[in-house]
């Protein structure tokens, strides 16, 4: 059936028991198909350039109108004429579109990077959790369409928010870490931060270690906080004896619990405190007074192994004696329920609070440790393996504190113009 589809030609077509198709009289392969359910669909018929017909779908009556539907025909008319395949064409775009949305960083994190994350990083678990927070904006946007401007204003806002350039830097490391992984897998093309510079920081950074005083006050504050724990314990114990209840265990060991030996051995070894945490008895030779932080736990994944001065080896030593080891492989400083220590934030702001110490964190142990050293003229490379840096730039923030290092070099200066 031929006519010229107008609005007012469509408006009247009525379905029948089979499906009907009304070819245009002034537009070739432009057509209307009406199903016997009703449904009216306009459409653009061709022959493509390997001689095969194809029928090109513009659209639905009423949503689209019979003049929307001729405009779209007659630009695909005009394509082919132009030698396009049109249907070619729309199913580039459609497929384009869909692996735009399987490559958004969501799906990519979930079915690629996720897996291999938990797999091979040790701290796989805590990268993906930061990169859903931090980008958590840009989850459902293709990895292709992130460009360095949108990072330029990621990063101003975030500085705006109080974030120090050092901590955005890090944070943008890690969704740098993903599509790095994208392009070695070729998800996508090339990496949309390619030439973006890091913020600058000041990489001396922020060193803050104790003055004598200071850790004084640390050392009587440790033992004070046990003192006050047994006496509290020696008061509830009374009160339970005078109703006649059962009396709990008396706190008169050494150490009331793992606070006093956890921050004395940072302060004698430098370890960081996911590093104790992780610490077991395997790893600890007391006949040899050697203590070895496994690469699989340390930050670098790199084994190293320290030595243990006389308070750190007696820490240890009387830690043992009191609680005993059960297995090799138990963990030195056990959580309540036996497994890994997971935080100390409590009891340390609680202690840090006591020996009225401000702006100092249980990291900054590990900084007092480094700062001593280098005050006691330990060699920077010497201090570079004791902490487990991979870098000698790192450890570059201590020099300020080695013994006179400025004034007897611009000492040297005056000597060699006057003699």
């Amino acid at each position: 059936m031929r006519a010229k589809l107008t609005q007012a030609v469509v408006s009247k077509i009525q379905s029948g028991q089979t499906d009907l198709s009304i070819i245009d009289s002034t537009l070739a392969g432009f057509e209307l198909r009406i199903r016997s359910s009703g449904s009216k669909i306009w459409s653009y018929r061709y022959r493509a350039a390997d001689g095969r017909q194809r029928r090109l779908v513009l659209g639905k009556y009423p949503g689209v109108t019979a003049a929307e539907a001729r405009q779209l025909a007659l630009a695909a008319a005009g394509d082919v004429a132009r030698g396009i395949d049109v249907m070619t064409r729309r199913l580039q775009v459609r497929e384009e579109v869909a692996r735009k949305k399987q490559n958004t960083v969501r799906a990519f994190l979930a079915t690629r990077y996720e897996p291999w994350a938990m797999a091979h990083l040790r701290t796989g678990a805590f990268q993906i959790k930061r990169i859903k927070a931090d980008f958590k904006d840009w989850l459902d946007k293709p990895m292709s369409d992130i460009n360095t401007w949108l990072v330029e204003g990621w990063r101003k806002r975030q500085r705006e928010s109080g974030n120090q350039p050092v901590t955005v830097n890090r944070n943008l490391q890690r969704l740098q870490a993903l599509l790095s992984k994208a392009v070695q897998w070729k998800v996508i093309e090339r990496h949309p931060f390619a030439g973006l510079k890091p913020l600058k920081y000041d990489r001396s950074g922020r060193v803050r270690y104790l003055s004598v005083e200071e850790e004084l006050r640390l050392r009587e504050a440790l033992v004070k906080r046990e003192s006050e724990l047994r006496d509290a314990r020696n008061r509830f114990n009374r009160w339970r004896q005078a109703r006649g209840r059962e009396l709990l265990p008396s706190r008169s060991d050494e150490f009331v619990d793992h606070l006093r030996p956890i921050v004395l051995l940072a302060l004698n070894t430098g370890l960081r405190r996911s590093e104790i945490f992780n610490l077991c008895w395997k790893d600890i030779d007391l006949s040899a007074k050697w203590l070895t932080v496994v690469g699989a736990t340390a930050k670098s994944g790199q084994t190293r192994r320290l030595p243990l001065n006389a308070e750190a080896f007696a820490i240890l030593n009387g830690w043992q004696k009191q609680y005993g080891v059960s297995r090799s492989d138990a963990r030195v400083f056990p959580g309540a329920t036996g497994n890994r220590l997971t935080t100390i934030t409590t009891a340390w702001r609680g202690l840090a609070k006591l020996a009225n110490l401000s702006n100092f964190r249980f990291h900054d142990l590990r900084h007092h440790f480094a700062s001593r050293m280098v005050q006691s003229s330990i060699d920077l490379n010497v201090v570079r393996e004791l902490l487990g840096h991979s870098d000698i730039a790192m450890v570059l923030r201590y020099a300020h504190l080695s013994p006179d290092h400025l004034e007897s070099a611009v000492e040297k200066v005056s000597r060699s113009l006057y003699g």
